[in-house]
């Protein structure tokens, strides 16, 4: 007999689809000031900054330009305090994890106003109540979790995502897909994150290639980003395990991008979890992924043209001991894992 809890985060509405960027005058109007906090490159770059910011009109009461990777602390203080001198009493979010992720953190320093995500990669940040933020006198990446920082609102726009590099864009793929994978190795079984997780997953690994084969093909970006969504479709009710756990700590310690991280630690971590899943589960995944999940993911990577070892990534052997001793009873794994990603 199936029995469980389910918990719903504070998502309301998500709009998807060619011209969805649309739908945020409409949701910007009941506010009265609407405060976008982005990064450098697409502001300075593009033209979507400006797009957002015209669609807001007269409600547009400041942009904070700067959330750098991993979520800076330093660039929270300063969003903050730009926000709330504004006077803003909703926040949009216009760029990939590290900028969302950045906004949640303004959000609970300003007591919650409404938020709206309008995401540019497929890292998934936009539905997760944890927030990542890298403290960085200690180069470490902390954060916390809570469920009120999750944007009431997400935009997902396949024409917001064009300006994404190619290597981010498809990097946070596999990222969506390390929600899936693990979300379904480690969250028990569920009538519904089962079911999304693994079609998430499917749909990724066949999305993935037909987007780089063909950058500007709309229709494979805005199915992406639906499949990233069905991969984490229930963050607060799928625990993740040890790529997303050695990814917090490679990628803040060595400046590596969580979906690099991800390219590099899911395959060789499937390795070791094979021994301890149960064998219906791991058929149940080898299914959606098509094949072996270690071998799936590996070649997937590969064939995406992304970094597949620690190596490549300026993360030295040497230095292995010191990563997986801070993960308590699970240091073996942890660095079986990092061997075999070396």
């Amino acid at each position: 007999m199936t029995r469980g809890t389910h918990t719903f985060l504070p998502t309301r509405r998500v709009h998807f689809g060619a011209g969805s960027l649309e739908k945020l005058e409409e949701e910007a109007r009941p506010y009265g000031r609407a405060f976008v906090v982005t990064g450098r490159s697409l502001h300075e770059k593009t033209d979507l900054v400006r797009r957002v910011e015209a669609l807001l009109g007269s409600r547009h009461a400041g942009t904070h330009v700067g959330m750098g990777e991993h979520t800076p602390g330093s660039a929270v203080e300063a969003a903050a305090g730009e926000a709330e001198a504004s006077g803003a009493d909703m926040l949009v979010a216009v760029g990939g994890g590290s900028v969302v992720d950045g906004t949640k953190a303004v959000s609970r320093q300003l007591g919650y106003p409404a938020q709206v995500a309008v995401p540019t990669t497929l890292s998934g940040a936009e539905w997760a109540h944890r927030v990542g933020v890298t403290d960085e006198a200690a180069g470490r990446k902390g954060g916390f979790a809570d469920p009120g920082t999750v944007p009431h609102v997400v935009i997902l726009d396949p024409g917001a995502t064009v300006f994404t590099p190619e290597r981010l864009w498809l990097s946070t793929g596999i990222r969506a897909l390390d929600h899936a994978v693990e979300g379904f190795l480690y969250g028990g079984d569920h009538p519904v994150t089962d079911v999304t997780g693994l079609e998430g997953a499917r749909r990724l690994v066949g999305l993935l290639p037909r987007s780089k084969a063909d950058p500007g093909d709309l229709e494979a970006r805005a199915d992406l980003q639906v499949a990233a969504w069905l991969a984490y479709f229930g963050p607060l009710n799928t625990p993740m395990g040890l790529s997303h756990e050695l990814g917090r700590r490679i990628g803040a310690s060595y400046n590596v991008p969580h979906g690099i991280t991800s390219c590099v630690i899911l395959a060789p971590s499937l390795e070791v979890a094979e021994e301890t899943v149960p064998k219906e589960r791991w058929r149940r995944l080898a299914e959606a992924l098509g094949g072996d999940p270690a071998r799936r993911v590996a070649s997937l990577v590969k064939g995406l043209g992304l970094p597949g070892r620690l190596r490549d990534v300026g993360v030295p052997g040497g230095e292995f001991e010191g990563i997986a001793g801070g993960f308590g009873d699970k240091r073996m794994d942890a660095l079986r894992v990092l061997d075999a990603a070396r």
